[in-house]
């Protein structure tokens, strides 16, 4: 009987389903590009990207030639020179932008980014105040979740004044960023840097600018 036992157990066993496989771990891996973080367009992608705040607003526009290398450009208007908070003069911008992504390992990517340019201001006594532009930037994107994106920063927008009181000003800024997508191909950002600016002449003032905006990539 303990044989018989055993072998009809043995049978109902045999016909019982075998138990589901456990879940797949989920991997955190977002959205395949950002604006404040270090993933580019994308290969035959297009971002338009506004921004408003201090020291101005701004659109640009950057097109992925290659996976990880996107070229385009930017225009700004700004009423604050170069972020300089005791500089509040209007005046304009025109840059080449340059986004090169040098890792991404899914939740974590670094970048660097170069966007040269004229600028041109006025101030309140009618001087125009004429430079060229040369920012440099080291940025690192985080992902927190789908929707969710951190964006730290180094940047060195090392721009030059022409003419009398001109020369080289090196701003040294560090900064954050977050965005949020709202779709896959539409998303919401702040972001912000802020530290000093070497002038000529051994001056040292403070540089700080903040935006929200919106990004849109087809």
């Amino acid at each position: 009987m303990t044989v018989l036992a055993t072998v009809l157990a043995a049978l109902l066993q045999a016909g019982e389903p075998p138990p589901p496989p456990p879940p797949p771990t989920e991997v955190i891996d977002g959205q395949r590009w950002s604006v404040v973080g270090a993933r580019t367009a994308g290969f035959s992608s297009n971002v338009i990207e506004a921004g408003l705040g201090w020291p101005g607003l701004y659109v640009s526009y950057t097109r992925g030639v290659l996976a990880n290398f996107d070229l385009g450009a930017r225009v700004t208007f700004n009423y604050g020179l170069e972020g300089l908070v005791t500089r509040v003069l209007p005046g304009a911008k025109l840059q080449g932008l340059v986004r090169f992504r040098v890792i991404d390992s899914g939740a974590l990517s670094f970048g660097l980014t170069f966007e040269p340019g004229p600028l041109f201001a006025v101030d309140r006594f009618g001087n125009s105040v004429i430079g060229f532009s040369m920012p440099l930037a080291a940025k690192v994107g985080v992902i927190v979740s789908s929707a969710i994106t951190l964006g730290f920063s180094f940047e060195a927008p090392l721009w030059v004044q022409f003419g009398g009181g001109g020369g080289v000003n090196v701003p040294l800024l560090p900064g954050l960023g977050l965005e949020y997508f709202l779709k896959s191909e539409f998303l919401a950002f702040f972001k912000t840097r802020m530290g000093p600016t070497l002038r000529p002449g051994g001056l040292i003032e403070l540089s700080f600018d903040a935006h929200l905006g919106v990004g849109y990539r087809f």
